[in-house]
């Protein structure tokens, strides 16, 4: 037989290689071998058929804003961070980026525990402060000498390929006090390694507004292309939005996107406000990507999962094909692995998402509590991560995947 497994008579959609329609899949050897019409269930092995009007199977889904580094925390400490499978294959989605849960003391437990382990494809990104999330209270790092450079450089060398990017929390007493050299010194960093830096904005416990949003301007102003804005509605101060009442962006977002800089909601059990995605669409700003910021602790509230978060998006007013591009093809972009990742394309690996769009009335909860309702959610149905089939398990909430009805 030709085929290992044959996906056959589902929707596909694929805004990168443009495919919306009935297509059937054929995969062999992990790959995607052929894409056609309608392949012939006698010729694969095993055959998944894909019913319901509603049902659509879609490139892989990439989240890349996440924290997986599982077992690497230690509770009562610092972040709690997820099983990367739970939050990955076993809820719909291939890829996960880590983003700085750990620094570079504790990286190693990526190439020795987390990744071996996981089906789901890992990708790490490590911390600049010497204990990232590892770290006491709220900040990364209690001084600019925790973000050093000749440590970073020696865990480089010392894992070659592993780390694909640094991650910057823009939150904290120093960041507040020099903001600035913080972000040179980040910059100084990513540049001699040549890899993207994230940064995450929005500090709830900024002691001043004008002063986080001119740190987060002059941040903008130092990103390179393909550097990655995390939280971008964020409701806290330090945010894109240029005065308190959120009527104006700051000048340096589009001038830093039109230089190639990635803009990423990661909405978190604690960045996301409703009411600043929604003026922001108005305006005309959109992200780039859609990701969750998945922790242990955010899996259980306000965050729950990936497309919980992309339901959110879409009760803001995006479509549903909206957030399959965002989770696909511009997250695969993101990360500089378009060739590889984000497509159902013939002779790929088979990194395919089978997934319901239910409609009703959903009720989701914002940072700020404010309580919001959408017409349309969305479900994992199967997970095929390099040919290898898996269901979802249980979901968040008691009740399964789906949002609470309001």
């Amino acid at each position: 037989m030709p085929y290992d497994l044959l996906i056959k008579g589902g929707h596909v959609l694929d805004p990168a290689q443009k495919l919306d329609g009935r297509l059937d899949i054929g995969v062999s050897g992990g790959r995607i071998a052929a894409i056609e019409a309608d392949i012939p269930a006698p010729e694969a092995k095993r055959v998944v058929q894909v019913k319901g009007a509603n049902r659509l199977v879609v490139p892989g889904l990439i989240d890349i804003h996440t924290h997986v580094a599982y077992g690497a925390t230690t509770p009562g400490v610092g972040m709690g961070c997820c099983d990367p499978d739970q939050v990955g294959v076993r809820a719909g989605v291939t890829t996960v980026l880590d983003c700085g849960s750990v620094g570079v003391a504790n990286i190693g437990v990526f190439a020795y525990h987390i990744i071996p382990k996981a089906k789901t494809r890992v990708i790490p990104f490590v911390n600049v402060g010497s204990y990232a999330h590892t770290m006491p209270g709220w900040a990364d790092f209690d001084s600019l000498d925790e973000i050093n450079a000749k440590a970073i450089a020696n865990c480089i060398e010392a894992n070659p390929g592993l780390i694909k990017g640094f991650k910057l929390r823009m939150v904290g007493p120093v960041v507040q006090e020099q903001a600035e050299e913080v972000v040179r010194r980040c910059k100084e960093i990513s540049r001699e390694h040549r890899l993207p830096l994230m940064v995450h904005i929005g500090d709830m416990r900024a002691a001043s507004f004008d002063g986080a949003c001119a740190a987060t301007r002059f941040l903008l102003d130092s990103f390179d292309p393909g550097d990655i804005l995390t939280h971008l509605a964020t409701p806290h101060s330090g945010g894109v939005m240029l005065d308190e009442a959120r009527t104006k962006l700051v000048p340096e977002l589009q001038e830093a996107r039109a230089r190639g800089v990635v803009l990423d909601p990661a909405l978190g059990a604690g960045n996301f406000g409703f009411d600043v995605a929604r003026q922001q669409a108005d305006m005309g700003l959109h992200p780039d990507t859609i990701s969750s910021d998945l922790t242990a602790m955010g899996r259980g509230r306000v965050v729950y999962s990936l497309m919980e978060c992309m339901g959110r998006f879409m009760a803001v007013g995006y479509t549903v094909e909206d957030m399959v591009r965002m989770a696909t093809v511009n997250a695969a972009k993101a990360l500089g692995m378009e060739e590889e990742l984000g497509a159902i394309a013939v002779g790929r690996e088979a990194d395919i998402t089978i997934l319901d769009v239910v409609y009703g009335r959903w009720k989701f909860v914002d940072t700020v509590q404010k309580v919001f309702t959408g017409e349309k959610a969305l479900a994992p149905v199967l997970t095929i991560r390099a040919g290898e089939v898996f269901e979802p398990e249980w979901g968040p909430h008691p009740w399964g995947w789906l949002p609470e009805e309001a």
